[in-house]
């Protein structure tokens, strides 16, 4: 087993642990309506927030660093830029493969609600806890999309149809040039306002304008990741095998 490999392993091992003990924490103290309410309201709002988030991840991974960047390199940057070369190589990854990543991200905010008192604080522990499994299935939502239909089973092909989890039509788009837009990656929700608003452009060009350099905010650096030549429209909808780089 290589050092990638055993960290991917550690990662979802102590994830597991840690939110089997959390999750029977929490349930235990779900007894009553008011608990359960407070408790869908929570996963919901936590779900937004792993949109956010993996939206954040994409755009960074995409856009800074290299896969030589010490820790991150291999661990993140390097999933996401290979995956714009090939972009259902994701859905031959098995589940360490996968989720490795997400669970090493996921893992202070399952610690932090490890100390958290459930029964002083059950909105707190609640959010920690939702918002840990919304970084878990943000990936796997991922690779659904790129999946052929025949593989992700009825719940799944719901679940996308209803817009609760990622769909392939709307994240089809992430992989046409320029590659900039359609980042978020859990439930894709968030696209419409972030690329709308142009909030990554504005990250970009405000962090460009503390390095002091002259990039241009609508052309970061991805060098890896755009190794082949890219479509001009979105591919049809259950074509991504046939569209290539970046997220």
């Amino acid at each position: 087993m290589g050092r990638h490999r055993f960290i991917e392993v550690a990662a979802v091992t102590a994830y597991a642990l840690l939110a089997l003990y959390n999750i029977a924490r929490l349930a235990a103290e779900t007894d009553t309506l008011e608990h359960g309410v407070l408790l869908g309201a929570c996963a919901l709002v936590a779900w937004i927030a792993a949109d956010f988030l993996s939206g954040c991840a994409h755009w960074a991974f995409d856009t800074w660093g290299s896969v030589h960047t010490p820790f991150l390199g291999p661990n993140f940057i390097r999933p996401f830029r290979e995956h714009h070369v090939d972009p259902t190589a994701i859905t031959r990854h098995d589940f360490i493969e996968t989720n490795g990543a997400s669970c090493i991200a996921a893992l202070p905010v399952l610690a932090a609600a490890s100390f958290v008192a459930v029964e002083a604080a059950f909105a707190t522990h609640a959010l920690l806890v939702s918002l840990a499994v919304g970084i878990l299935l943000s990936n796997q939502c991922h690779k659904w999309a790129h999946a052929d239909p025949a593989r992700r089973g009825p719940l799944v092909r719901l679940a996308q149809r209803v817009r609760l989890v990622l769909s392939p039509d709307h994240h089809r788009f992430h992989h046409v040039h320029p590659f900039n837009s359609h980042f978020c990656a859990a439930s894709g929700w968030l696209n419409y306002v972030l690329d709308r608003s142009r909030f990554f452009r504005a990250l970009e060009a405000a962090i460009n304008a503390v390095r002091g350099t002259r990039e241009s905010a609508g052309a970061p650096s991805r060098p890896s990741a755009h190794r082949e030549p890219r479509p001009s429209t979105p591919p049809a909808a259950g074509t991504l095998r046939d569209s290539a780089p970046p997220t």
